[in-house]
């Protein structure tokens, strides 16, 4: 009820106005992409909190409403893939392994986030969670632009941001000399 809540409070902005926290997505292709995840996932069994449609009086981009999807099972297809738009997936547990085991992406590892009262529970599921980023009690980027971010398994290739992607736009030579 409370992130139901939280989402009904989002609303829509252009990327360049500073007191907006929500942008669009980046073109009618992924706004595509997104509905059909959606679509799929319903299909699937997945229940829709909230959202789960464009905003219907934005012309200036694709401004997705922020989505919050009950989804039964590994398999659905808003847990399996990577949607890169404003869906959340909620998926209840009642043991830590349980979560852990849903948190176990056989594919992807881009981030993830814990919310615990209980820091020795945090710190146990950022060791076990295979992901580039662990939020803990919180989700989302910092401003902090010295955070390498980027993921793990199949969600990504290096680091953005701070000395790892400095270090991965340098070219290194080995050169070997006989006299």
């Amino acid at each position: 009820a409370r992130l139901t809540a939280l989402c009904q409070t989002f609303r829509p902005g252009v990327t360049w106005d500073e007191t907006s926290r929500y942008a669009p997505l980046i073109d009618a292709r992924q706004g595509n992409k997104v509905a059909s995840v959606i679509a799929a996932a319903k299909a699937q069994g997945a229940e829709v909190l909230v959202g789960g449609e464009r905003f219907a009086d934005t012309a200036d981009g694709w401004f997705w409403q922020p989505t919050l999807l009950s989804a039964p099972g590994a398999a659905n297809p808003a847990v399996e893939q990577e949607i890169f738009g404003p869906v959340l997936t909620v998926q209840i547990f009642d043991e830590e392994e349980q979560g852990l085991h849903l948190a176990a992406h056989a594919i992807y590892g881009l981030c993830a986030g814990v919310h615990t009262l209980s820091l020795p529970r945090a710190l146990r599921a950022m060791r076990a969670i295979e992901a580039g980023t662990v939020w803990i009690n919180r989700y989302g980027r910092s401003g902090d632009f010295i955070i390498p971010t980027g993921g793990f398994l199949g969600s990504g290739i290096g680091k953005d941001l701070g000395r790892q992607a400095f270090q991965a736009c340098q070219r290194q030579k080995s050169v070997l000399i006989d006299f």
